[in-house]
Parts: C-alpha cells; sequence; structure tokens
C-alpha cells in the first residue's frame, strides 16, 4: 500500500498536541487507512493509532439486461438490473405502470471503491400484448434517500394480427367506387400485404387498372356485378402471417 503524508493543522496546550486533518471526502476515500504518528525525542518508536475511513455514497446508474435478447409468446423472460456501486449496498425494486413487481435472485457483489453492486431479477410469462411495455428498475440508497431509474421498452416479436373489420360482409352499387380498408400490427412492424380474389392474385398499385391493392387497402373504381366474391387479404413479417376474407356483394342501382 502506498503511503502518502498529509500536513494537518497542529494545536498545543501545556500538556498535549492535536493534528487535525480536514479531507473534502469522496467515492474513493471509503476504506481508505489513515494513521496518525506522534514522536518527541524521548521516543525511540512512533506512537501511532489508525483509522479506517468510511464514505457512504449513492450508485451512479443502473442499467437492464433481457433474457433471452429476442422476446416470443409463450416463453418466459428474465429481465437482470444491475446497480453500479453504492455504499451501503442499493435497495432494488421493480415496476410496471406504477404497480411494485415482486423480483427474485436479488444478489450482490463487491463493488468498486469497497461498495457493493446489486442485481435483482424479474420473470415474466410474454405475451403478445406485452409488446412496448415499460419496465422501471428503482435503486435507491435508503441512508441517502437518493435513487436512480432505469426503464426499459419490451420489444415482443409476434406474427401480425389484423384488427377486426366492422364487417366481413361488404355490400356495393354496380357502377360506384368501393374501398375496403384493413389494418395489421406485427413486430417487426415491416408487413408485406397480397390481395386475391377467389384465389386470384389481385394487381398493386401501378399503372390504371380498376380494381388495385395498396397495402391492407382495395380500391375498385366502378363496380361491376362480376366483382362479387371472397377477397382475400394476407399479411406477412418475419414472425410469420395472418390472412381475413371479406366478401363483396354488389348490387344493381
Amino acid at each position: 500500500m502506498r503511503k502518502m503524508y498529509i500536513k494537518s493543522v497542529s494545536r498545543t496546550t501545556d500538556q498535549s498536541v492535536s493534528a487535525e486533518l480536514s479531507i473534502l471526502a469522496n467515492v474513493t476515500d471509503n476504506q481508505a487507512q489513515y494513521r496518525c504518528e506522534a514522536h518527541n525525542s524521548a521516543t525511540e518508536i512512533p506512537l501511532f493509532e489508525t483509522k479506517v475511513l468510511t464514505v457512504h455514497f449513492a450508485p451512479e446508474t443502473a442499467k437492464i439486461r433481457i433474457e433471452p435478447a429476442e422476446l416470443r409468446p409463450g416463453i418466459e423472460a428474465t429481465l437482470i438490473c444491475d446497480s453500479s456501486s453504492s455504499n451501503p449496498p442499493a435497495k432494488l425494486s421493480w415496476r410496471h405502470e406504477g404497480t411494485v413487481l415482486e423480483g427474485t435472485n436479488n444478489s450482490s457483489k463487491a463493488g468498486l471503491w469497497g461498495g457493493t453492486v446489486s442485481s435483482l431479477e424479474l420473470k415474466l410469462n410474454v405475451t403478445q400484448d406485452m409488446d412496448g411495455h415499460v419496465y422501471t428498475c428503482q435503486s435507491t440508497n435508503e441512508m441517502l434517500q437518493r435513487s436512480i431509474n432505469v426503464a426499459v421498452n419490451l420489444p415482443v416479436l409476434y406474427e401480425p394480427r389484423f384488427q377486426p373489420p366492422a364487417e366481413t360482409v361488404v355490400h356495393g352499387v354496380a357502377g360506384e367506387p368501393l374501398t375496403v380498408a384493413l389494418a395489421a400490427t406485427g413486430n417487426p412492424s415491416s408487413i408485406a400485404y397480397t390481395w386475391t380474389k377467389d384465389g386470384q392474385p389481385i394487381a398493386s398499385t401501378g399503372g390504371e387498372p380498376r380494381i388495385v391493392s395498396e397495402g391492407p387497402i382495395l380500391n375498385i373504381t366502378r363496380l361491376e356485378r362480376s366483382d362479387a366474391g371472397v377477397y382475400t387479404c394476407e399479411a406477412v413479417n418475419s414472425q410469420g402471417s395472418a390472412m381475413i376474407n371479406i366478401t363483396l356483394q354488389v348490387k344493381c342501382k
């Protein structure tokens, strides 16, 4: 251990001498040893006393790890909150939408500057509806009454899902235009759409056909009686696909 001599302020009375040392403490001073030595011409070996400094400090950072890295419905996920060194050890807690959740595997290990690094896990049974939900970990040094928060948006991968349309049977009038607008959600949100009529593909936007599709939207500029039938829209992303059928009935004017 490297020794460093520090100047102090000495005070002398008739029968004693004292030395005062002022320190602006920081985290690196925690567990530091300070030794005061006293000697005069009558002492062959200096008298000394050693003090170990205890510095309380709060965690500076916290981070959340997600295992496994890719989340899908039906699996169990583990969120791990790691708090940086703190003295005394930080208390960790999990929250979701204002509700405190019960964590598991609360652990600690030696950290920087003589402090303690703390960790707390949260187990989740993943569902599709959890995608985008925010989970927060709070790390608190209760002695200093100081806290930090870190949050994560849960990324759940899932195949496209059509939002239920107002109706699956659509009525139109011959000679009039018609638009069928659907919507699907999924993660990844990059979704490819394909329209078919009675099993036959419908052209996407381009040129000037009478019946065109643009993503989840089907446009017919002028209805004919032969347009009646079952239209199928398929939505595809990297996780899978979904289909929905729309029955079109055409009436004469």
